[in-house]
């Protein structure tokens, strides 16, 4: 909670309290490490991260997520070469592989499973329609795009509107509204955390739509109200 509040020396503090008498957990320091990235502090997340390596060398996947969350916070800050170069010298050191975003959501009674920026789907020129739709929707309801969940530079052809919206959370959404108009609820699964934009955006479409909207990712659930709020009360 004291994370969440950008109260980081407090933070601190409770951990070192904790591990006088406690086995350090890693779980703390991904926490404080989100919310050093939602208030894009470089020199903090570069010091938890460190800390997590050397206490938790064996832990792959959370140090990962680690690595995807700094590098996150060096591309926000515009430090697009130093994001890609810190997040491949990690991921080889590391040794693993970076999961490819993907999001699930059950349509009819089949399971359809969409990746970032996904054209596959035989629908994904309505699927895409639908997502410029919302995002003029959110647009009018005062939603400001926000490019520092941007982790890379754009292409040519790419807009800052274009590369957010390409989530594969926001994909499925906008299917499951194509396939029935007016729902009353959607469910979807992801297997990587939700980042700071779409977890706004999701909350204006559940708005605009007056739809529940459910989203499991990787590190908690996300209920999604009509009137625009979420369960987790922008702590994730």
């Amino acid at each position: 909670c004291l994370s969440r509040l950008f109260m980081f020396d407090e933070a601190q503090k409770l951990i070192e309290d904790y591990e006088k008498t406690n086995t350090p957990s890693i779980v703390m320091y991904m926490s404080l490490l989100s919310s050093a990235r939602n208030n894009r502090n470089s020199n903090l997340s570069e010091k938890i991260y460190k800390r997590m390596k050397t206490l938790f060398p064996n832990a792959k996947e959370r140090l990962v997520s680690g690595v995807i969350l700094l590098s996150n916070i060096y591309s926000s800050l515009g430090r697009y070469e130093k994001a890609k170069n810190f997040r491949s010298n990690q991921i080889e050191e590391l040794g693993v592989k970076v999961k490819v975003g993907l999001s699930w959501t059950e349509i009819k009674g089949h399971i359809v499973q969409l990746k970032a920026h996904d054209h596959s789907h035989p629908q994904s020129t309505e699927i895409y329609a639908k997502i410029d739709h919302l995002k003029s929707k959110a647009i009018e309801n005062g939603f400001i795009f926000d490019s520092s969940w941007i982790t890379r530079s754009l292409n040519e052809n790419e807009t800052m509107e274009s590369v957010l919206c390409g989530h594969s959370e926001l994909l499925v959404i906008a299917l499951n509204l194509i396939q029935e108009p007016a729902p009353k609820f959607i469910l979807v699964v992801k297997n990587l955390r939700v980042c700071g934009h779409c977890h706004e955006f999701t909350k204006v479409i559940a708005k605009v739509e007056q739809c529940d909207i459910v989203v499991r990712d990787a590190n908690r659930i996300h209920h999604f109200y009509p009137n625009g709020q979420c369960s987790c009360q922008d702590h994730f």
